[in-house]
């Protein structure tokens, strides 16, 4: 008797292109949310958080060309860039699946491997704009004012929403 040979991965290739989409939804909406959140200090006394999302901050630095408007250039540009690569990762995934060309593989696991690439460094800039949006002082060396700026939830959601669907892509390329 001749052995069948099963080509494709089976299920198991649709279920990680079914988590690379939600992964894709989750970096969609990490960019779409609150991006940062900034808590200012007066006299001793901490206010109520302030949340940013990227379409506020692009309001805020869209014409400036401070350093910090360069940091969050980076920030935004690396952010869209995970969502864009998450998407094509699992366009490609999906196109993998189906039609089992090398080539496709082969910019699959490429795409994959640059969106996981681009999700670390949006999560590194981040930080490093956030850093940078902090102030810290002394009102007559006795009132401490200033402002600490960190990553909210969009933030960390694009980051692992691009990672995690770059690592599902590699997993679909090697299933497939």
């Amino acid at each position: 008797m001749a052995k069948r040979i099963k080509k494709g991965g089976g299920a198991v290739g649709f279920v990680l292109i079914l988590v690379a989409l939600a992964m894709l939804v989750v970096a969609i909406v990490g960019v779409c949310i609150d991006w940062i959140s900034t808590k200012v200090t007066a006299a001793g006394y901490t206010g109520e958080p302030i949340f940013q999302s990227l379409s506020e901050l692009f309001d805020d630095f869209k014409d400036s060309d401070s350093d910090i408007a360069g940091k969050f250039k980076l920030m935004a540009a690396f952010a869209i860039l995970t969502v864009i690569l998450a998407g094509g990762t699992t366009v490609f995934a999906g196109i993998t699946k189906v039609l089992g060309w090398k080539l496709f593989k082969f910019l699959l696991v490429v795409i994959a491997i640059v969106c996981v690439i681009c999700g670390v460094v949006s999560i590194i800039t981040t930080y490093t704009f956030c850093d940078q949006m902090s102030i810290s002082g002394d009102i007559l060396d006795w009132i401490q004012t200033g402002s600490k700026t960190s990553p909210y939830i969009g933030a960390w959601l694009t980051p692992i929403g691009g990672v995690l669907c770059g690592l599902v892509g590699v997993g679909v390329a090697v299933k497939s």
